[in-house]
Formats: structure tokens, C-alpha cells, sequence
């Protein structure tokens, strides 16, 4: 049973923040920078690289299959 909403939009904003709307028309603000620590996320400091930030497949993607569980980012977005 899927207990998190998918990521449908996705737009930069201050910081490492993305502004996220999930499937159920929700929306909030996802803070990446707890995520800037992961070597698998090292491309992701630049950010010109960061701003490619796309919705893709239910959650948020980069250029080079670089991605983030549809989970984490719903559990960790501040509603708004």
C-alpha cells in the first residue's frame, strides 16, 4: 500500500530548497541541503547542475540518473 504521494512539479527556489506538488495537488517546500552530504549528490553543490532539478517518474531527477526516493521527499517536504 503506497503511503506517500508522487512528485508531479518541481521548481527551484533559495538554498538547495525545491518547491514540490505531489499528485494529490498538495504542494510544499522539499530542503535537499540534509542530502548534500551523499557523495551520490556531490554534482548536485553545483548549482546550475541543481537548478536541472526535473519531476520525473514520481520524484525528483537530474541529469544522469541522479534521483531521490519518492518517499524522502514526501516525508520530508514542509506542507504549505
Amino acid at each position: 500500500m503506497q503511503t506517500f504521494q508522487h512528485t508531479v512539479a518541481a521548481r527551484v527556489g533559495d538554498g538547495f530548497n525545491i518547491h514540490v506538488t505531489f499528485e494529490d495537488g498538495t504542494g510544499g517546500v522539499f530542503d535537499f541541503t540534509p542530502y548534500m552530504e551523499y557523495p551520490c549528490y556531490e554534482p548536485l553543490r553545483n548549482r546550475a547542475f541543481f537548478e536541472k532539478v526535473v519531476a520525473a517518474h514520481g520524484t525528483l531527477a537530474w541529469p544522469g540518473d541522479i534521483d531521490i526516493s519518492p518517499e524522502a521527499v514526501w516525508a520530508d517536504t514542509v506542507r504549505t
